[in-house]
């Protein structure tokens, strides 16, 4: 059986007849070949032959079936291979292929591993032993090379290695977020004391990893919160129910009480019975007190909602008494809700529990400024107001900003103003003074009459704070001098 009819036994296409050269090869040789046909088919290898010039003399079917195709009669095989593509075992790109190496080293190769890519893109991974040849001179005439397909056994291999390399990435990721984890983790025995623990959970409980070992589930929670839990637990480890989830109080080593949500699940064997139980620890104790702030934040939203409405109302009325026109109105109008908008901004950033006094004037003032940031200073210590004064404030100074603007030390490029703060007065007695200057503007000249503005800013110190404003239309420049009981101005004294 020689090369091609092994070809038909495999669905090949059958190979066109080699045509033998006459007295190519010596007589003795040539009729060994002609001979060794049907041995080569017998062969559970593929195997083929080479003369020194790379002709490929010989093959049998599986060398075929390894190849994907059959070479051309006379070819050689860095033809037949030229558009194939060799890697060595570790994946390098091969210059040439061994079969050449071997012809032109006459060295003997074993058990080497190459892929072989072939023209159509496919890949099949062999492993290679060649031999040379020798004629009855002793002259080496070629060579003898036998390949086994080991692509299934390389694919096996490096799927197991795969396999390997994974199942120890996850076990290292399964470690690394099970003692970084934000939340607590806890493993528990049937009658709850804590077999394994992270890091989080020492967090959370303020106590060792040595101190929680060994601890029982319900040791610190508390008394009102325990027979839940413990109940729970005991139908779970019984099978009764698959986990659960509860929100509890629990006291901490240092004896602050805080609160914690925990999952509980169980891990069990192949007949169902309880191994371990694996318990999901989260304080919610910042949760619990913002679910609480922003409840008491909705009611006194609902408050300042209805009291911000009467201001705009309030605003909206004597606006329209101190213009003439719908534009003028809705220029005034405009200008005092974004300065009570602004306000609004900075009470919420601090939850509405109070604002910076110097960020109250930045952004009533900022609006304001057309020609450049150094025309107002503000000056003062740090001190923080209540919503009322934040609120109140904010508009009366929109109000001087809007009027410097229009007629004072902003109507100019060269005007400056200056607003600075500061405490006075005895200990009950003491006040916030607060002080608007210009200068470098216009010549000033007191009005006729009170507009709303002025109104305004006297009226809403005198009654919203139980405070005093006076203005001095001094020829310099105007100045506004603010007076609020103190008691009135910070939190702490209002709250006290």
């Amino acid at each position: 059986m020689n090369g091609r009819e092994g070809a038909r036994e495999h669905d090949v296409p059958p190979a066109s007849p080699r045509p033998r050269p006459a007295r190519v090869l010596p007589l003795s040789l040539e009729q060994t070949l002609l001979a060794s046909d049907k041995i080569l088919e017998l062969l559970p290898i593929a195997t083929c032959i080479c003369d020194l010039s790379g002709r490929i003399v010989q093959y049998n079917r599986r060398a075929v079936e390894i190849w994907g195709r059959q070479p051309l009669p006379g070819e050689t095989h860095d033809q037949f291979t030229a558009k194939s593509k060799f890697f060595a075992a570790d994946g390098q790109r091969l210059h040439r292929s061994r079969v050449s190496e071997a012809l032109q080293s006459g060295a003997t190769i074993k058990d080497d591993e190459v892929t072989v890519e072939r023209p159509d893109g496919s890949r099949v991974a062999v492993l290679i032993n060649i031999d040379p040849l020798f004629d009855t001179q002793g002259h080496r005439w070629g060579i003898i090379c036998c390949l086994q397909d080991v692509t299934e056994r390389k694919r096996v291999l490096e799927e197991l290695a795969r396999s390997r390399q994974d199942l120890r990435q996850q076990e290292q990721r399964w470690n690394a977020t099970y003692e970084h984890a934000a939340i607590g983790i806890v493993e528990t025995d049937a009658h709850g004391r804590f077999l394994r623990i992270n890091e989080a959970i020492c967090s959370i409980t303020g106590l060792s990893r040595e101190e929680l070992l060994g601890w029982r589930l319900y040791a610190r929670t508390h008394p009102d919160d325990r027979e839940v839990d413990e109940d729970l637990y005991h139908r779970q480890v019984a099978g009764d129910i698959g986990f659960y989830s509860l929100e509890k109080r629990f006291i901490r080593k240092d004896g602050r009480v805080i609160r914690i949500a925990v999952r509980s699940s169980t891990v069990r064997d192949a007949a169902g019975g309880f191994l371990y139980g694996v318990r999901v620890v989260q304080d919610i104790t910042a949760r619990k007190e913002a679910e609480e702030r922003q409840k008491l934040l909705i009611d006194e939203l609902n408050h300042r909602v209805k009291n911000t409405l009467a201001t705009v109302q309030s605003l909206a009325t004597q606006t329209a008494r101190g213009t003439d026109s719908p534009e003028t109105f809705r220029q005034a109008f405009e200008g005092r809700l974004i300065a009570l908008s602004q306000a609004h901004d900075q009470l919420t950033r601090r939850h509405w529990k109070s604002a910076d006094l110097h960020d109250i004037i930045a952004g009533a003032t900022a609006p304001h400024l057309a020609h450049s940031q150094d025309q107002i200073v503000i000056d003062g210590e740090t001190i923080t107001v209540t919503t009322r004064v934040a609120l109140t404030l904010a508009l009366a100074i929109h109000e001087l900003a809007t009027n410097a603007a229009k007629y004072g030390a902003l109507s100019v490029s060269c005007g400056r103003i200056r607003v600075g703060w500061r405490i006075e007065g005895a200990a009950r007695a003491q006040k916030l003074v607060i002080r608007w200057s210009e200068h470098g503007g216009p010549p000033v000249q007191a009005p006729v009459r009170q507009g709303f503005g002025t109104r305004f800013i006297v009226g809403s110190i005198a009654a919203e704070l139980e405070g005093t404003a006076r203005l001095d239309f001094d020829a310099a420049g105007l100045c506004c001098t603010m007076e609020v009981p103190l008691r009135n101005a910070l939190p702490e004294a209002a709250d006290g």
